[in-house]
């Protein structure tokens, strides 16, 4: 069966709450944890922590399976400035470098959560292009799987990251299907924040459908949770409009699927670890 691997706000406890947290979690029924991008930028200032981490889990019975690079605009593949792009880089191989260290295989990526005005549509393409001409092979050697997520951005939709994977035609290369961020963009969710990045760059903003078929032969990872296509919740499944018949068939029959994961948000919806738990066995039929 695939791995089910659950987010939670782990920078936010102090080391004998975290142990805890993590006790609860195999309490109930849940046994992969994610590597989330705080726990990274926790782990570059503390040199202990990754084996403090790594001995928690021991201890409570769980491990880390997927983890999720930092992200926005100092962290994003498609920086067009050259100086800012070279330390992005710079970061990224370190965090690569920190879920190596704990035996994770597959690192999701925002390729861009902003844009630069002052830059085209093609120089932020390009410089994806360039991050990822240094960045995969780096990850290669690693043996972990870069999965690229989508979202309402522009250069993640469906068809910029589908072209991206094909460009590379690499098996450590592939997508995220994060369910909610669909939702949102198929229901044209554009608040005028979003409308303006795309602006920015001179494209449209423009609804997208049936993403998750269309990224199904490439997907890595998929972020599991529920919005009602207005804004992006992070909610339990089933606490939505999200299809799930629809969905679940897809993810069954992905023939790159390494895990699945839970990327509720406990502490901002303020959901109990039993019921995030439970919603994913309901959902999925296992854990």
């Amino acid at each position: 069966m695939i791995p089910v691997t659950f987010h939670h706000g782990w920078s936010k406890y102090e080391e004998r709450e975290r142990l805890t947290a993590m006790c609860e979690f195999a309490a109930n029924g849940a046994k992969h944890l994610v590597l989330g991008d705080m726990l990274l930028k926790m782990m570059a200032r503390d040199c202990t922590l990754a084996a403090t981490l790594r001995k928690q889990a021991q201890q409570a019975g769980v491990d880390f399976v997927d983890a999720h690079a930092p992200f926005r605009r100092f962290a994003d593949l498609f920086i067009p400035e050259e100086r800012d792009r070279r330390l992005m880089l710079a970061r990224q191989k370190l965090n690569l470098l920190l879920v190596n260290e704990m035996g994770v295989r597959t690192c999701t990526f925002h390729v861009g959560s902003e844009v630069y005005p002052e830059y085209s549509a093609v120089a932020h393409r390009e410089a994806i292009y360039r991050s990822l001409d240094e960045l995969l092979p780096f990850a290669e050697k690693l043996d972990i799987a870069i999965a690229l997520e989508n979202g309402r951005m522009p250069f993640n939709t469906a068809d910029e990251l589908i072209a991206c994977v094909r460009r590379y035609d690499s098996p450590y290369l592939g997508l995220c299907l994060d369910v909610g961020h669909a939702n949102l963009k198929e229901h044209l969710s554009g608040d005028s924040e979003h409308s303006r990045l795309w602006e920015d760059c001179g494209l449209p903003y423009a609804r997208e459908e049936n993403i998750a078929e269309r990224m199904c032969p490439y997907i890595v990872n998929c972020h599991l949770h529920d919005n009602f296509g207005e804004r992006d919740d992070h909610d339990l499944p089933g606490r939505g409009n999200i299809d799930w018949g629809r969905i679940l068939p897809l993810l069954r029959n992905a023939p790159r699927l390494k895990c699945l994961q839970s990327e509720v948000l406990t502490a901002r919806r303020n959901i109990p670890i039993r019921e995030v738990t439970e919603s994913m066995r309901r959902l999925l039929g296992y854990l």
